[in-house]
């Protein structure tokens, strides 16, 4: 949202979705406590609804076209691009409507916004590739053919903020969706999850995280290409003992239990010298505390798996 907006101010509905919600949150206040008995609408009313309703009708298509004019106007304040593109995400979110957009021509404004000086512009470009490629296999491929992946990759080196929003928007152009995935391996994506996975930045280490899983579940020869980049190794040096929760240990033992569901990601971790101890470590120094549960039980996996003898690591 554009800097200035009031954040108590709802938006105008901008369509039936929109002003169903709209309805219901402005009359919630007055709902009576029993359910109400149905009546005729009578005809004055009826007149005035559809007066409403009229009156609040978009041309969803006019309406794109004067964002992206706005996007595409080099003398307009970043403010005014940044609003913009909230009213261009507004609309998308409906799938129909995001197709739309690309035969519109919309399309023309994600390299110029990816580019744009502005941080807050750049991220909201990063959240319209992410509302446009989600499940979404039209835009998906449009997306693709913008080539608009390595200049994504070179935003995870961005500010924070912008950063997490680039993650988010490969996030949503790879999952489920071969073509996408295989360009972005191609580019040396999967370094760049592992590079961020190793970063100090919560928010983007969490959102690179969670695309490793996704996509190592999804396709576990994904999983194999990750730990012949080593990342078994680097994600080693993440662990260590920590006498309370701590937010990076617990990314390295889940991506360590990820990875260690290949027999060579176990190979690799029995390899190391000092994993072993750091587990144990870990293991009393989490024992009853119940927000570090979830690594002590990360670990305790990881003792049982590579360890114990009990199971050598099993590919799915």
């Amino acid at each position: 949202m554009a800097s200035g907006d009031n954040p108590d101010q709802p938006r105008q509905p901008r369509n039936m979705q929109g002003l169903l919600k709209f309805a219901m949150e402005a009359t919630k206040n007055e709902d009576a406590p029993n359910p109400a008995q149905l009546q005729p609408m009578d005809e004055e009313r009826r007149r005035f609804l559809e007066e409403a309703l009229k009156s609040l009708t978009v041309d969803v298509v006019r309406e794109l076209e004067k964002a992206m004019n706005m996007l595409l106007d080099n003398e307009s304040d970043q403010d005014a691009k940044a609003e913009a593109i909230d009213t261009v995400i507004d609309y998308v979110q409906d799938m129909d409507t995001a197709n739309d957009f690309f035969k519109v021509g919309g399309f023309v404004i994600i390299k110029p916004g990816l580019e744009s000086p502005s941080v807050e512009v750049r991220c909201g470009t990063l959240r319209l590739i992410g509302d446009l490629a989600q499940n979404n296999p039209f835009c998906q491929k449009h997306l693709l053919e913008l080539n608009v992946l390595t200049k994504l990759t070179e935003l995870l080196t961005d500010e924070p903020t912008v950063a997490q929003q680039a993650m988010h928007a490969i996030s949503c152009m790879v999952r489920h969706y071969k073509p996408c995935l295989a360009a972005f391996i191609d580019i040396g994506g999967l370094e760049c999850i592992l590079g961020c996975i190793q970063t100090d930045d919560e928010k983007l280490r969490i959102r690179a995280s969670f695309l490793m899983a996704n996509l190592c579940t999804e396709f576990a020869p994904v999983r194999d290409e990750f730990i012949k980049l080593n990342a078994v190794e680097r994600v080693l040096a993440g662990v260590q003992p920590a006498r309370n929760y701590d937010a990076k240990l617990e990314t390295a033992l889940s991506t360590l239990n990820l990875l260690t569901e290949s027999k060579e990601g176990v190979r690799r971790c029995r390899s190391s010298d000092t994993l072993k101890q750091k587990l144990e470590t870990i293991v009393k120094l989490n024992d009853g505390k119940e927000e570090c549960q979830e690594q002590l039980e990360y670990a305790q996996t990881l003792l049982k798996r590579c360890y114990s003898g009990e199971q050598d690591g099993a590919d799915r």
